[in-house]
């Protein structure tokens, strides 16, 4: 069947009228959506979302930046900040000394700055009457100076403004006594590597009873308040072995020796070894309540009752040579704060229970033959050396 025949017998079964009349064509045409419009508001929306991102960057940039940094120098960055300090309050001219000490002391304990110090000094109307480098040390590269500055507070008793105290330094008693003065205080700043700090102060003044009385504190000393003496210019009257070890210790004459020297007495040898017998200290209690600074002693065929030594409030190290002690039971009421106790060339002959009667002792050289069950006090955590 050629071509023709099959399309006249398609036509037999359709027809021969087409299936898409022109007009069909037409109306198909006009109704056909345009495929440019399908998402008409697709422009929109990307401008949108462009829009979105680009406000949002902006506002991560402008939260991130500081706008009222203020560009810093090397040199303001190396300055020591100021303390802004108040005005002093008007002094209560009913004040008693002890309460202005009492006040004066609770500002020096507090590691204060220049500055701080400065407001307390101008509440109770002090002035600077002396100021002096008194020392210079080198240290780790560093200079470091020591200034040493008095200051008087003027008696309140009398109407008016007292005239500044220039008599001698430290004031005597007589000063306090005649109200040229009502309190005496001493500092010594260390300056140095951009840092200025107090490290020590010393109060003087009355006492209600009529007693002069000296404070001292040192600043960075380990485990130490405020220490005090009983007129501190008082001479010190003791048996010539004794006085002659403590004049060796702080370097002056015996005849020179005060009360205070005793206050500022760190280390104390007493050699008796010239003598036959053994030296036992006999001495005021009162002169060891002074030795409040006192740290190391060392006792040559000599002895110090416990009941003078426990007024010693520091004592952290001793060491007892030769004939001295046959065990502790003596002295040990006096050694309940040392840490270290050097035995090996005494004449001891105690045991391990008698030395762990020393409650704060942690280092203790002893001769092994001598204490044969060391191995008791290394057992309780005691550093034994011999």
């Amino acid at each position: 069947m050629d071509h023709q025949q099959i399309k006249e017998a398609i036509n037999r079964q359709i027809g021969e009228d087409p299936l898409f009349t022109d007009k069909d064509k037409e109306r198909f045409y006009k109704n056909k959506p345009n495929r440019r419009q399908r998402f008409p508001a697709a422009p929109k929306i990307v401008t949108v979302l462009l829009a979105f991102f680009v406000l949002s960057g902006s506002f991560y940039t402008f939260i991130k930046t500081d706008w009222f940094e203020q560009p810093s120098s090397p040199t303001q960055e190396e300055k020591e900040p100021v303390e802004e300090t108040p005005p002093a309050p008007d002094p209560d001219p009913e004040e008693p000394t002890h309460v202005k000490v009492e006040k004066l002391k609770e500002v020096i304990v507090s590691m204060p700055s220049k500055s701080k110090m400065k407001v307390a000094i101008d509440q109770f109307e002090g002035t600077e009457v002396e100021s002096k480098v008194a020392d210079t040390e080198n240290a780790n590269g560093n200079e470091y100076e020591l200034f040493e500055s008095y200051y008087a507070f003027a008696s309140r008793k009398e109407q008016g403004n007292p005239p500044a105290y220039d008599g001698p330094l430290p004031p005597p008693k007589d000063a306090f006594k005649n109200d040229e003065i009502e309190i005496s205080m001493k500092l010594n700043w260390v300056e140095g590597g951009e840092r200025t700090y107090l490290n020590e102060a010393t109060l003087l003044y009355l006492s209600e009873e009529g007693d002069l009385i000296e404070e001292n504190y040192k600043v960075h000393e380990r485990e130490r308040n405020f220490i005090k003496v009983k007129n501190p210019n008082e001479p010190v009257v003791m048996d010539d072995l004794i006085l002659g070890s403590i004049a060796r210790s702080v370097d002056k004459e015996p005849e020179a020796i005060t009360k205070r020297d005793l206050l500022y007495l760190e280390e104390l040898t007493i050699n008796a070894s010239h003598l036959s017998g053994i030296y036992e200290v006999d001495e005021d209690i009162e002169y060891f309540k002074a030795m409040q600074s006192l740290f190391v002693l060392k006792l040559n065929q000599a002895i110090i009752p416990g009941e003078l030594l426990k007024e010693v409030p520091y004592l952290d190290q001793a060491t007892f040579i030769g004939p001295t002690v046959d065990d502790l039971s003596r002295v040990k009421e006096g050694l309940q704060t040392i840490t270290y106790l050097n035995l090996i060339n005494s004449s001891f002959r105690g045991t391990a229970e008698d030395i762990l009667e020393l409650k704060s002792l942690n280092i203790v050289r002893v001769d092994p033959a001598v204490v044969p069950n060391y191995e008791d006090l290394q057992f309780e955590g005691m550093d034994v050396r011999w």
